[in-house]
Order: C-alpha cells, then structure tokens, then sequence
C-alpha cells in the first residue's frame, strides 16, 4: 500500500536520475542496484505537519544497495517498513528490518542498507520538538538529560503497533480530507497525537518521567509490575486484588509506593490509562464507531459515567471528541 499519494515530490526509473535527486532530497550518497536486474522505480512522497515531516518512499521490487553518511542534524527518523525488508548497519548496529521490525534512526549516524522490494513510510522529527512537547506533557521542568530511544521498532509490541497505526491514520489524514480542507487546528491535534503516542508507548530515556515517576526517586519492582500490568491489561477490567498479587505485594504497601511515585492510587492510574486509550480511538474513530462502542472496549460499562470522567479528564466530552474525527 501506498501513502501520501497527494503529495509525491519525486519519481523516476532512471537509475543516475534517482542517484542525483536523492543524494539533495534523503542525504543518500550511494544508490546501486545489486543484480542482473538493473532497472529502479524509485518514488518519494513527503508532506508537513507544522515541524515534522512525513516521509513515504519506495525503491521499486529489485534489490539495492544505499548508503547514507552522518548528518549534521538532532534529527530522528521513525521508520517503519511498509513492504519488503532490508539488511541495515546503522552505526554500530546491525538488524533485518522488516514489516515485523523497524528503525529509528539517529540522523548523525551513518547507515548502510541492502533492500529487497522496500519500501518505508517514516516521520521526522528534531529532538528538541521532542523535548519540548515531553515539557509540556509533564508540565514541569524536569526534563535536562538527553533524550534516547532505542534503534528497533518492535511491531510485536502492542504499542509499537499503535504508533504505527497512528502514523498511518496521520498520513491518510493529510492524503484524504486536508487535501482539500486545511484545518489547523486538526493538524495540530494530529501533531500532537503522533508526538504523544511516540513518547508515550515507545521505550525512552523520558519513559519513567512521562509515566509519572518524579525524578531521582527509584521505582520500587513490584510498582514497575503493576504499571506494566496496568499498561498491558488496560482495555480489561482490573480489579485491585489481581493487581496486588501480579506485583507481589500487600494492598498497602502497594498504594502507599504507587502514591509516592505516581501521587494517586494504582486504580486512579489505571482509569486515566484507560481514559488515555478511548480518547485516542475517539480521535482515530472510524465510521460506525460510537462512544459507547470505545467505552466498552476500554472497560467503561456505563456510557454516563464514562463521560463524565472523560470530560473532567480533557475538559470536553467524548462526544465533541468524536465529532472532531476526520
């Protein structure tokens, strides 16, 4: 499948063509094709939202060959591969990049790839854009230490999936109705939504300020385990007692460690957890959603409740949220 169809910025089959354009528009100084097989199709579509870029790009169904040197940028690019594989060394890091597992990739280290039949559809993002937007998510001014993802985009992970998903959603966002109908203040909430899910659900240096954790104070194992418990069982009901046995804890040791890291109840977490998560899908709601239908997938039985606690967590209720979908 292709992405920002609408938004394509170069195409060729022509192989010295490719090389030129492509060393200006991706930094990519070598492209060789590997093979008897010499021809290339080479398409690159690129589209902005405010400060980041969203990139799609696809290399035809032969196998090559590209090298990309350091640049000097805070740039990180999200990459996850939409078709084919690759064999990348990025830096020192060397991984088979697949629909099954990504990259991100730091832009001031060098990458060497072998491509078979690929394609990639990524965003870039400056670090500080990053930053700022983890700032505002803690609201404090906690956040001095440089901030570090890891190279590998697990699509095994639940929550890689959703980034994924959201990445996507975005791309046909601005592919379908902002094509025509350019909406600022949707384009920021997409923004927005991208940068939170990205800093949320992808494992990084920020993860345990993000997740609440004041900073210096170690996170005692068993609440580590009941916040993954909370994270991975969130579209469940959970109740206090199998959250208290899975960490291996009493009750009151329990709410007294997840009060002093988190400054509530472990219950009190899970609900704005689970709040998080319908508001989320309300944002990305599909035709034939409905509040109910998301409130019962994230384990609120009843609707009124559901949005009352909603609207006193984002200060609208779930249904202005739903009516804002594209």
């Amino acid at each position: 499948m292709s992405y920002l169809l609408n938004h394509q910025v170069f195409a060729s089959q022509d192989l010295h063509q490719a090389r030129d354009v492509l060393s200006h528009l991706n930094s990519i100084d070598a492209l060789d094709v590997i093979g008897t097989n010499r021809d290339v199709d080479v398409a690159i579509h690129f589209a902005e939202l405010a400060d980041i870029g969203l990139i799609y790009a696809s290399f035809g169904t032969g196998r090559i060959h590209i090298k990309t040197p350091s640049i000097d940028e805070e740039d990180l690019f999200f990459m996850f591969v939409t078709g084919g594989s690759a064999q990348v060394r990025h830096g020192e890091h060397e991984c088979n990049i697949s629909p099954d597992l990504g990259l991100i990739r730091n832009m001031r280290v060098p990458l060497s790839a072998t491509e078979d039949n690929f394609s990639t559809l990524g965003t870039q993002l400056s670090i500080s854009v990053l930053r700022a937007h983890a700032q505002a998510l803690t609201g404090q001014d906690i956040i001095h230490n440089d901030l570090v993802f890891g190279p590998e985009l697990d699509l095994k992970r639940p929550e890689t999936q959703h980034v994924r998903n959201t990445l996507q959603y975005v791309a046909n966002a601005l592919d379908g109705p902002l094509t025509q109908f350019d909406n600022s203040q949707i384009r920021s909430e997409l923004r927005d939504m991208l940068l939170t899910n990205i800093l949320m659900l992808l494992p990084n240096s920020y993860s345990d300020v993000l997740n609440g954790k004041p900073a210096g104070v170690a996170m005692p194992h068993y609440v580590k385990r009941a916040r993954d418990y909370i994270h991975a069982h969130a579209a469940q009901s959970i109740g206090l007692q199998e959250l208290v046995a899975y960490a291996g804890c009493s009750y009151r040791t329990l709410q007294s460690a997840f009060g002093e890291a988190f400054g509530m109840a472990p219950m009190a977490y899970a609900r704005i957890v689970r709040l998080t998560g319908a508001h989320n899908d309300l944002l990305t709601a599909q035709q034939g959603d409905t509040v109910a239908t998301i409130a019962r997938k994230w384990g609120f039985g009843h609707v009124g409740r559901f949005s009352g606690m909603y609207a006193r967590q984002f200060g609208v209720v779930p249904s202005e949220t739903l009516r804002r979908r594209l």
